[in-house]
């Protein structure tokens, strides 16, 4: 007989003592078997991780063994199927012990599982597989019939892994019995588990001495352990509690914190640890059942992705200013027989009005401002595609002139947007100031004019177009996009506005001196001087450039958090600039950031 098998008989006294209460028990032998070197591997994250974000935390896995490598997991159950079991466990606990242990395994660890039944012979019931589900069926259709016998379940499932287990792996069996079995021929099997380098893992129901005896020493040879049960409700438990992998714990810190126990299932291990912005050294030690240690550790970067806020705001003469140069703004209302349609249960044509008349008292006094309207003197069935009509030529002083006169509008026919433009062209004559034309509408050219064309006619004047379109209704995809067409076309901005509340923003982001956000030579944002809404940026230098004349350029820096209020200030003919920095709460940017990038690709 083999000197193992010798060591075995010498032990065959020593065999545990059953526990006479429902708890779950560990074998008496003082010691385990002498176990391999003790190895660790974190398996998620991976050692170039670099996560994105504030504060957070992650999910540290991997696999921790004394009796194998740490590459891969090989590991059969040897369940019991005797006759037996009908009383011992009629309600089949032994099946849901080995489903959650199943189900508990880290999911990113590379395992293959296979399942053996026995009662008087062994049968490969699922070859091994890292189809967890497959596993799962397996051990749920269990059946229960005929005797115990422990070593055709072990040779069959030693069987298994010569065929396919894998090189480096840790090998590992988890036999449950409730009863005893031919102990000769058990300890053999035993015998050619150690040859085959495969650990026995062994789980009792029930308290019979002698098979207490025999799973006792089958697990103590093979560098396993044992652990009984006399309560079957408490088999799930006890099927968790198994040390597979000779791993008695494993605890996990970041940058020297306190450790904190990982869960432990099977060889694998999972727990969750708290990341800070910047260098993250993760540690998770291993303890084996015979008092080894070992570590390893991985290195997570946290970049910080939150937002930094961006406001830009101009002073001429110590007051707040929309913009620092005279400027002259010309506001074109669509007053098309589709300004009858109804938003909130008023008229469009209602909200504008209301909106306009609104906001002219609070346009800056400098601001040369006129006001033109389309569609607004013949009904639509005349198709005339010459009605627009200059309502209130440019001037400083004349607000209630202006209020009058969009008192008075009344919605009545066609949108001939291009021929509007082409005659607000005219309407600034000889102003040399900043220049821009708002169009409020609510629908596209229909007419047959070409407003892109005469959107860049205006552009080589200098003047910029801007458009705001107004409560589209149905056909919103198309028409913004033929809006927006315009916009593109002369520089200026295409901004929506689907309540009054949205007109008002809007009417003061165009009105204003508009400027645009760089980031290298690509445009990343922009907006309007003293608007209320700030732009939201990732941390990066970028370069501020203000429409007018001439255009100012400034350079920013922002870091993450960080809420910027840039202010241009204009004292006689020279500008200069201040930077006032607050804070804001957390603000994710990973979508701006996504945005950017793409931007910059393309």
């Amino acid at each position: 007989m083999r000197n193992a098998f010798a060591v075995l008989l010498s032990v065959l006294v020593c065999g545990s003592v059953a526990s006479e209460s429902g708890a779950v028990e560990q074998g008496s032998n003082t010691s385990p078997m002498p176990q391999g070197e003790l190895q660790i591997e974190i398996q998620s994250p991976s050692a170039d991780f670099t996560a994105v974000g504030g504060e957070a935390t992650i999910e540290v896995e991997g696999i921790a063994s004394a009796i194998g490598g740490v590459r891969y997991l090989d590991m059969i159950f040897v369940m019991d199927t005797s006759q037996s079991l009908r009383s011992t466990d009629s309600n089949d606990f032994r099946s849901a012990g080995a489903i959650g242990l199943v189900r508990n395994l880290s999911p990113r660890s590379n395992i293959k599982i296979g399942v053996v039944s026995f009662d008087n012979k062994g049968e490969v019931v699922q070859s091994m597989t890292s189809d967890r589900d497959n596993v799962v069926q397996a051990l749920r259709d269990l059946p229960r019939s005929g005797s115990t016998n422990i070593a055709a379940g072990l040779l069959t499932a030693l069987r298994e892994l010569e065929n396919n287990g894998r090189p480096d792996s840790s090998r590992v069996i988890m036999l449950f019995t409730d009863g005893q079995s031919n102990e000769r021929k058990a300890y053999d099997a035993a015998v050619q588990s150690q040859y085959q380098d495969v650990t026995i893992q062994t789980l009792l129901l029930g308290s019979d001495t002698k098979g207490t005896s025999i799973l006792d020493t089958i697990a103590w040879a093979t560098g396993g352990s044992f652990l009984q049960v006399t309560d079957p409700t408490m088999l799930p438990q006890a099927f968790l509690d198994l040390r597979t992998t000779g791993v008695d714990s494993v605890t996990l810190s970041v940058n020297g914190s306190v450790p904190v126990a990982a869960k432990l299932a099977g060889g694998t291990f999972t727990g969750n640890v708290p990341l800070e912005v910047g260098e993250n050294r993760i540690v998770a030690l291993a303890t084996s059942l015979d008092g080894q240690t070992q570590e390893a550790v991985v290195i997570v970067n946290v970049r910080d992705a939150s937002c930094a806020a961006l406001k830009v705001a101009a002073m001429k003469e110590g007051r707040p200013v929309l913009s620092l140069n005279d400027r002259a703004v010309e506001i074109v209302v669509d007053a098309s027989r589709s300004m009858w349609g109804r938003m909130y249960g008023q008229p469009k044509m209602v909200v504008a009005k209301e909106i306009l008349q609104d906001v002219s008292y609070w346009f800056p006094e400098n601001l040369d401002l006129a006001l033109r309207a389309y569609g607004s003197t013949s009904p639509s069935d005349s198709n005339n595609c010459a009605d627009s009509t200059l309502l209130v030529p440019f001037g400083e002083e004349n607000r209630d002139a202006i209020r009058e006169a969009i008192a008075g509008l009344r919605p009545l026919g066609q949108t001939p947007i291009a021929y509007a433009l082409n005659q607000a062209a005219r309407d600034f004559g000889a102003l040399q100031v900043d220049r821009a034309l708002v169009l409020v509408t609510d629908g596209i050219e229909s007419c047959g004019g070409d407003p892109v064309q005469a959107a860049r006619e205006l552009r080589e004047q200098g003047i910029v177009v801007h458009l705001i379109g107004f409560g589209l209704g149905n056909a919103a995809d198309e028409d913004a996009a033929s809006l927006q067409a315009i916009a593109n076309a002369s520089g200026g901005r295409y901004v929506t506005a689907g309540s009054a509340e949205e007109l008002k923003e809007a009417l003061a982001q165009t009105v204003a001196t508009s400027f645009s956000v760089f980031k290298g030579s690509t445009e990343v944002a922009n907006g309007s001087l003293g608007s209320d809404e700030p732009l939201f940026l990732p941390e990066g230098d970028y370069r501020i450039e203000l429409d007018g004349s001439p255009p100012q350029h400034v350079q920013i820096s922002l870091t993450p958090g960080d809420q910027l209020t840039l202010t241009l200030e204009k004292q006689g003919d020279f500008v200069s600039h201040f930077e006032r920095r607050d804070r804001i709460e957390h603000r994710s940017c990973e979508d701006v950031v996504a945005s950017i990038e793409h931007l910059e690709a393309s």
